[in-house]
């Protein structure tokens, strides 16, 4: 072998292994990013009608809860009690931290709006608007943010097609406006799963309240076993803080279309929704708003509302 020969050779041997090491990397990187959607700025509709005049404002209530947090029981009845008396306006979204169901969403959501305060739970966000200066809330805050946020007039709307191939789900978000907006909006779409449960007692429920009299919860443990959680985020299928909407379809009638695939996992397929809102993003904690949200169970179309 000539001299050249030997020189690449050892060349090869000697960097081998960074290179397989970089290769592995970039791969496990690439496994866990969610794939770029694809964009229609036009007016395609797909199998829906045209972007209506007006839309339902509804409301996104990102709660923070653990199966190991045992005041998270009170928040599920201040949940519940909003989501039973609006069952069309509330759409609820639970962020689990330090448990089995944590996914990053939970760091990236707590870095960008907690204002370097700590975490509490359960504490959550209405729509992503500040109260008091503050975007993450208590519990006591959500009913009167809710129906403040619930009062706006819509700006803007969403709709969702999605469908099921073997073992991977479509989304096609479809985001309408019907009035110019100034400032930049992004699109965020969520993978959410109802009636998680776990064997074994990884996810049993903590429960302060399990002796408290006359409390929803008294008496049903601590832990309470074989806990059944709902609207449990699994995936979200955008960027962390949502896909840039351009802003040539922020205008009246103007839409786009945003189209993500994923694996279904281990979901249930028949608890599985894609929730999808548009959000006008901001450089502080308190400066971003959610403007519409809306919910569609996997496989299932909901239009324009």
């Amino acid at each position: 072998m000539s001299s050249s020969g030997n020189l690449e050779k050892n060349l090869i041997m000697k960097y081998l292994p960074s290179l397989i090491l970089v290769g592995t990397l970039l791969s496990a990187c690439q496994k866990e990013e969610s794939a770029a959607p694809s964009i229609d700025n036009s007016l395609n509709n797909g199998g829906l009608s045209e972007v209506p005049a007006s839309f339902t404002q509804k409301v996104l209530i990102e709660t923070f809860t653990g199966a190991g947090q045992p005041q998270s029981t009170d928040g599920f009845v201040k949940l519940n009690t909003i989501l039973n008396n609006n069952s069309v306006n509330a759409i609820p979204v639970s962020i689990h931290y330090s448990d089995a169901l944590e996914i990053a969403q939970y760091t990236s959501l707590s870095s960008v709006f907690s204002n370097n305060n700590p975490m509490t739970f359960p504490s959550g966000m209405i729509n992503r608007t500040p109260s008091l200066n503050m975007t993450i809330l208590n519990r006591t805050q959500w009913q009167s943010n809710f129906d403040l946020a619930k009062s706006k007039s819509a700006k803007c709307g969403l709709a969702i097609e999605t469908s099921v191939n073997g073992t991977t789900a479509t989304a096609i978000v479809h985001c309408g406006f019907n009035q110019n907006l100034p400032g930049n909006y992004t699109v965020t779409a969520y993978v959410v799963e109802d009636n998680v449960t776990a064997i074994g007692g990884s996810l049993d429920q903590r429960n302060a309240y399990n002796n408290t009299t006359g409390h929803p919860f008294q008496g049903a443990g601590d832990p309470i076993p074989n806990f059944s959680h709902q609207q449990v985020l699994r995936k979200v299928l955008s960027a962390p803080l949502g896909d840039a909407i351009p802003a040539s379809s922020i205008t009246n009638g103007g839409k786009s279309m945003f189209t993500y695939t994923c694996p279904l996992n281990n979901y249930k397929t028949n608890d599985v929704s894609i929730i999808a809102f548009i959000t006008k993003t901001g450089s502080s904690a308190t400066g971003y708003e959610v403007m519409n949200v809306q919910k569609v169970k996997l496989g299932q179309t909901k239009n324009w509302d």
